[in-house]
């Protein structure tokens, strides 16, 4: 007497293959993202740097972008917590004024919180990457806005410790080597992780699965309806 074909085997299998499949597509667009912003950021440099005097509507990411007679303000807070090189530290954003509009800053990593205000008279040259604020990922933590503790950038936030209309843009203030106290960095948009890799895997896995399923079916379908 034949068995009944395990029904529910054959989802299981299905259903595998399929979410597999779709990481390793995932991840091959991811790849396809990433490659593409380092070619951005490798073209894009203080030495073909995009000079402003005001701030436009709508910019590419990581363009390199030089701002002229910046006015600082005394609104700033810390991220945290944040590495750079094995060490453990912050990311100081501030708020700069470019042309009466608002913009914020990463000034850099830096291991111990400074609250040494500025002088916002003065007129500043400030440099960097510029780009579009991300919306935080799912797996971020929250700000801790009533004890002010921040962990992720989020515009909405921000505007309400600030009390000000910012810009949906952040710049990634880029510094000479003289200045030791804060180290430069660039956008997560620019990453080292090699998708293809990962993309690659989950096919593999994918086709390893299919030929699982496959030999089994192939030796076991007799016995079934």
């Amino acid at each position: 007497m034949k068995k009944k074909f395990p029904l529910a085997l054959y989802l299981s299998f299905s259903v595998s293959i399929f979410l597999l499949l779709v990481l390793g597509t995932w991840q091959l667009n991811k790849n396809f993202v990433v490659n593409k912003n380092n070619k951005n950021f490798k073209n894009r440099n203080q030495e073909n740097a995009l000079i402003l005097f005001s701030l436009p509507d709508k910019i590419e990411d990581l363009t390199y972008v030089k701002f002229s007679k910046v006015n600082l303000t005394n609104n700033f807070l810390y991220l945290e917590p944040r590495t750079f090189k094995g060490q453990v530290g912050y990311h100081k954003i501030s708020v700069i004024q470019v042309d009466g509009r608002y913009l914020l800053m990463n000034e850099g990593f830096i291991t111990a919180k400074e609250f040494i205000y500025n002088n916002i008279k003065k007129k500043y040259e400030i440099e960097g990457y510029i780009i579009t604020v991300p919306e935080p990922k799912f797996f971020e933590l929250k700000n801790d806005i009533k004890n002010k503790v921040w962990y992720t950038l989020k515009l909405e936030d921000f505007e309400k410790e600030f009390d000000l209309k910012l810009s949906k843009y952040i710049l990634y203030q880029q510094r000479g080597k003289e200045d030791n106290k804060f180290k430069s960095v660039v956008p997560n948009l620019v990453s080292n992780v090699n998708h293809l890799n990962y993309a690659l895997t989950w096919y593999f896995l994918s086709i390893a699965l299919f030929i699982v399923f496959f030999l089994f079916y192939m030796k076991n379908h007799k016995k079934y309806e």
